[in-house]
């Protein structure tokens, strides 16, 4: 957006919250008005009057999933530009805002700074992603290149030493002699860099290869 000044709509439940950055984006040389809501009606109703260059939504209100009020925003306004500010940094949420047509996210915990670099940043056409949720999302990228390298047996090779069993039985379990689960093995704790079995679990569970509960 170039030459005129925006209208913003920001969308958050708590008071605190809101007016603190409505008066924080008010004091913005390029910002014409900025319009409030604390709730999911109370937002649709102010889109249903205008559309807005900038929705800074928050993914949890308490009439509402945010993630339905976007996908609404997109349906009246494709060309919507949305900011998410939010306290939540679980991987599932990020995962769903990934596949969400937003243009940036950052946490409330941001600063000024970076909260008005990312409002100016997606006014100007461009995206904006907090450090934090990079952070996170080069890790889930690493892990999903790390999940790609194990094959289909080292993976089962992998769930039946979570579960406990010894190289015999996991053969047994498999139909495979007992050097070929150490070969396995082996490969494993290469590419996963570990030290021993016990660490090779704890290993795959944190990057999310099996789940915490592989009985």
């Amino acid at each position: 957006m170039t030459g005129t000044k925006a209208n913003i709509l920001l969308v958050d439940d708590h008071s605190l919250i809101l007016q603190g950055i409505r008066h924080v984006i008010s004091q913005m040389s390029d910002i014409d008005k900025v319009y409030t809501a604390s709730s999911g009606a109370e937002a649709l109703s102010l889109i249903n009057r205008q559309p807005f260059n900038l929705y800074v939504l928050d993914v949890e209100l308490p009439d509402t999933n945010g993630f339905d009020l976007i996908e609404k925003i997109q349906q009246k306004y494709p060309d919507a530009r949305i900011l998410i500010n939010t306290m939540h940094e679980e991987i599932w949420i990020l995962k769903r805002l990934t596949k969400s047509p937003i243009h940036g996210a950052i946490l409330k915990s941001a600063d000024i700074h970076e909260l008005t670099l990312a409002i100016q940043t997606i006014l100007k056409g461009g995206n904006y992603l907090c450090k934090r949720f990079k952070s996170i999302l080069n890790r889930l990228q690493a892990e999903e290149q790390l999940k790609e390298q194990l094959t289909l047996r080292e993976m089962e090779v992998l769930q039946a030493i979570a579960k406990g069993y010894n190289t015999r039985e996991i053969a047994d379990l498999l139909h495979v002699s007992g050097n070929t689960i150490e070969s396995h093995r082996k490969s494993l704790m290469s590419k996963l860099e570990a030290k021993n079995a016990v660490d090779l679990v704890l290993k795959a569970i944190h990057l999310g290869i099996i789940p915490l509960d592989c009985k």
